[in-house]
């Protein structure tokens, strides 16, 4: 079966967080189809800013989801005990001066763009958003672009199924 990608960009000012940007919405009435993810990368757009302050860390969280989380804290963020979260993705950068602008330089974990961790038993059968925060050492907090991409597959499924994967993928208060 043919595959679908989404691909654009979002903003997020460092050391800040942003919930629930759509990049895919299902409207159909059809019971026998679903999304699968198969994979799924976000990177930095803007690798230079001014950061004011000298060399240090940078740490960037996302997570995918398959409905809105609302606003939470930081630490909610690439939580893998919430339904709703069904990608992961922890990336640590360098930031480094240069005479030019300020950067950020690739912090020994795997090439860039960083690929998420996939929870392969999610199906996607109406949104999928994204998530995230950065850190950093520094005190400034520059605007910085961050690219996606994701890659779905379209997954015959019964109905039945689907109708879980409706249940699954929406935030439910079960301690109550």
């Amino acid at each position: 079966m043919p595959l679908l990608s989404l691909r654009g960009s979002f903003e997020l000012d460092d050391n800040e967080r942003t919930t629930d940007i759509q990049v895919f919405s299902y409207e159909a009435n059809d019971l026998t189809r679903g999304w699968e993810v198969v994979e799924a990368y976000c990177w930095p757009r803007t690798s230079r800013a001014e950061t004011g302050s000298a060399n240090g860390q940078f740490q960037a969280c996302f997570s995918l989801a398959t409905d809105t989380i609302g606003t939470v804290g930081f630490d909610e963020i690439c939580n893998a005990s919430d339904n709703r979260q069904c990608g992961f993705l922890q990336a640590g950068y360098q930031r480094r001066q240069s005479a030019v602008a300020d950067f950020l330089a690739n912090s020994g974990n795997g090439p860039n763009p960083a690929r998420f961790i996939l929870d392969p038993q999610t199906v996607v059968v109406s949104s999928l958003y994204i998530n995230g925060y950065t850190s950093s050492d520094s005190s400034d907090s520059p605007a910085r672009l961050w690219n996606y991409m994701v890659i779905l597959k379209p997954k015959k499924q019964h109905p039945m199924e689907t109708i879980l994967h409706l249940i699954k993928g929406k935030g439910q208060d079960v301690s109550n």
